[in-house]
């Protein structure tokens, strides 16, 4: 698998047109060497050409079969080391390389023409059926959260309160415990695209917006469901319903040889026509594996097709300042002919504790 990996990066190279790649990424290298290689705030560096390199720090050796390890100690500058195992020509730079090693590296080797690419990057977001199925498992476990999290739902609860509970759940799945506070927001709040839950008490009429996810065998979980307590107003009702349709309508449209650009502009499309264009501020996707964010991403510049095996969100919003807000999230994974929905939690409108 990892040699599959590593010809899969070369092969990138060459459509780049680089002859050596220099991978700094922690994520890049584990996904790489199928280890974790601890940097703290030392250079680990994988130079990849036709054979392949680690340069890493003293106290942090790693040796692998297939892979020349090149030591330096503390007492050595990090960038000559790194200088002294690279060739004359072209070479690419992961976008994780700090500053204060890539500058003094360009100057030890001004024969060297450096350039960002993102190789290992877009090798990682096409994923192998192994990792579909972690990514599948993760997003189980979520969902088996976000219900009994939401049952739990009690007046008064503060949005850190509600956050415990997805906690204390994702712990008791074996998960373990999200690291800090999960994004719950109540209220007004919900018009936050990324709020920060504080100490607002849930009470009836109130929307409740979580977005979180877990890291759960090396691969990453996210899905946002918008719920409301007790009751919910008309407007309520219509705002919701026009993002739950603009999520099934960009999820329909996920197939091989589109863009993430037709995906987002097919959620815009059904949130114009309501007439909240105005409010969907955001993007609609984001790719997802070893990083809560990774590629592919959903950006104006980035015209890439769509290939089997990529995953990503898919999480239109609309958000009233002052108001409240919806967004539906759901992770899905492109096949052959289409999409893979990995979130199973409804998407119909759901009052929590609704009277008859």
């Amino acid at each position: 698998m990892l040699q599959e990996r590593i010809s899969r990066v070369r092969r990138a190279m060459e459509k780049e047109g680089i002859g050596q790649l220099i991978v700094t990424a922690p994520q890049n290298l584990t996904y790489l060497t199928g280890t974790a290689v601890p940097a703290h705030d030392r250079l680990n560096a994988l130079v990849i050409s036709e054979k392949l390199t680690l340069v890493c720090y003293s106290l942090a050796v790693v040796r692998l079969p297939g892979m020349e390890t090149v030591v330096y100690e503390d007492a050595d500058r990090a960038p000559d080391t790194l200088a002294s195992v690279l060739k004359a020509e072209g070479t690419g730079v992961d976008g994780s390389m700090a500053s204060r090693f890539l500058l003094p590296l360009q100057v030890l080797r001004p024969d060297i023409h450096f350039s960002f690419v993102r190789c290992v990057e877009m090798t990682r977001s096409i994923k192998d059926a192994d990792e579909i199925a972690r990514l599948a498992r993760a997003s189980e476990v979520t969902d088996d959260v976000f219900r009994l999290s939401f049952d739990s739902l009690e007046e008064g609860m503060t949005e850190l309160d509600i956050g415990d509970v997805f906690s204390e759940n994702f712990e008791k799945s074996g998960a373990g415990r999200f690291p800090g506070h999960p994004m719950v927001a109540v209220g007004e709040g919900t018009a936050d695209v990324h709020h920060i839950p504080g100490s607002r008490k849930l009470k009836a009429g109130d929307p409740v917006m979580v977005d979180t996810g877990m890291q759960i065998d090396g691969y990453y979980s996210d899905m946002t469901r918008t719920v409301f307590f007790r009751s919910a107003s008309e407007k309520m009702r219509e705002v919701y319903e026009v993002v739950r349709l603009a999520n099934e309508k960009a999820r329909e449209m996920v197939r091989p040889g589109i863009t993430l650009r037709d995906i987002h502009e097919t959620a815009c499309s059904v949130i114009r026509r309501a007439g909240f264009g105005d409010f969907y501020t955001h993007r609609t996707s984001h790719g997802i594996g070893i990083d809560y964010h990774e590629e592919p991403f959903d950006t104006p510049s980035r015209t890439a097709v769509l290939l089997p095996g990529m995953c990503f969100s898919v999480e239109p919003g609309i958000y009233l300042p002052g108001e409240f807000g919806v967004r539906i999230e759901d992770i899905v994974t492109v096949t052959d002919s289409g999409c893979r929905l990995l979130n199973h939690v409804s998407r119909e409108m759901t009052v929590i504790g609704e009277k008859a």
